[in-house]
């Protein structure tokens, strides 16, 4: 038996990729059909320039919030400022890339591998900023949707506040009640081996076990150091930051097709924006994104009363530049700290206790 569900892990796997990756390029066809490729070479080789560059310079000056935010929630000063920095832009490479944010398991990989944080800091950490990063997403989808209604009465306003507004509440609780929630799985993990008491000899689930109960004890730590004030601070600038960069950026693109600012609903674009950064989180996330992005992005802007056409060009130029943009720092980042050159912060020795 147990062969048979080793032999069908990889073929569902398979069956995954496929099915994911054949999702991806039916609406790359798609979307592509609806327009002129004329236009969608000439958006992207003939783009406002100023936008442009503004936007990947706000792109760029993220992370460097990002990157003092989670300093601040690792706390232990074994971390330099220019460590992190690499390592959100190496993070930020492979969300680009994985599926369903699975991308975010690079952060942990490269602190225990390269900065020697142990991995339930790793976790802790990478958790809390995601749970902040979340509570603003929903904040601002309120407050866009708001905006968007009072200029533009839409008539799923209602249901749209409603989700979001819940999504923020469940996205606050865990926040609260992280500590708590965890704490069920470490329930759940011993009731299992009080049920099945050979589960206590396997390797892997002592040690899953194991990185539960220090994750949570770091958690609980984060919350005692009350730093939580400053951590929202960075992830509203970092999240700011962000969707104005997309805003430039999609300016930039239509800029050529007679598109300008006052065209441009600024609250508009950032709902749309915001739809496309919440495909990436589900498992349909398509390699790179690509198809499954554009279309959260269409769908969104195309619902708010855009035009088909120029938010289907808007949607692949602002997503593979943005994709481009963020592989190639990645890819920087790698070779940099891999350099024999490159130090890492040595860690002092504890003192023997008097």
């Amino acid at each position: 038996m147990k062969k048979n569900k080793n032999r069908r892990k990889p073929i569902l796997r398979i069956i995954n990729i496929v099915i994911v990756t054949g999702l991806g390029a039916y609406l790359v066809y798609f979307l592509l059909s609806q327009i002129s490729l004329a236009d969608l070479k000439k958006s992207f080789f003939e783009a406002y320039m100023p936008s442009l560059v503004i936007g990947l310079a706000l792109m760029f000056s993220m992370d460097f919030f990002k990157s003092y935010r989670q300093i601040i929630l690792i706390g232990t000063g074994d971390i330099r400022f220019i460590d992190m920095f690499f390592t959100s832009q190496i993070r930020n490479a492979f969300n680009m890339l994985l599926p369903a944010r699975t991308g975010e398991l690079s952060y942990i990989y490269v602190l225990r591998k390269k900065f020697k944080i142990p991995v339930e800091i790793g976790v802790s950490t990478l958790m809390v900023g995601l749970i902040f990063e979340l509570i603003l997403v929903f904040c601002i989808a309120v407050i866009s949707i708001i905006i968007i209604s009072i200029n533009k009465p839409l008539t799923s306003s209602i249901s749209v506040i409603v989700i979001s507004s819940l999504l923020l509440i469940a996205s606050l609780l865990l926040l609260i009640f992280l500590s708590q929630f965890i704490n069920l799985f470490i329930k759940f993990f011993n009731f299992l081996i009080n049920k099945f008491p050979g589960l206590s000899k396997n390797k892997v689930f002592s040690y899953l076990l194991d990185k539960l109960i220090e994750t949570n004890k770091s958690i609980q730590i984060i919350q005692k150091r009350k730093i939580y004030w400053k951590v929202f601070l960075l992830t509203v600038a970092t999240r700011a930051i962000k969707f104005t960069s997309y805003y430039f950026l999609i300016h930039a693109y239509l800029k050529p097709l007679g598109y300008d600012f006052a065209n441009l609903p600024y609250w508009t674009v950032i709902l749309a924006t915001i739809a496309s950064e919440l495909s990436a989180v589900l498992p349909t996330h398509a390699v790179a994104g690509l198809g499954t992005y554009e279309g959260a992005f269409v769908l969104a802007f195309v619902s708010l009363g855009f035009p088909k056409n120029p938010a289907i060009i808007a949607g692949f130029n602002y997503h593979i530049i943005n994709l481009i943009f963020t592989i190639i720092w990645g890819i920087i980042a790698i070779i940099i700290i891999s350099m024999p050159f490159y130090k890492i912060k040595k860690k002092l020795p504890d003192l023997p206790e008097s």
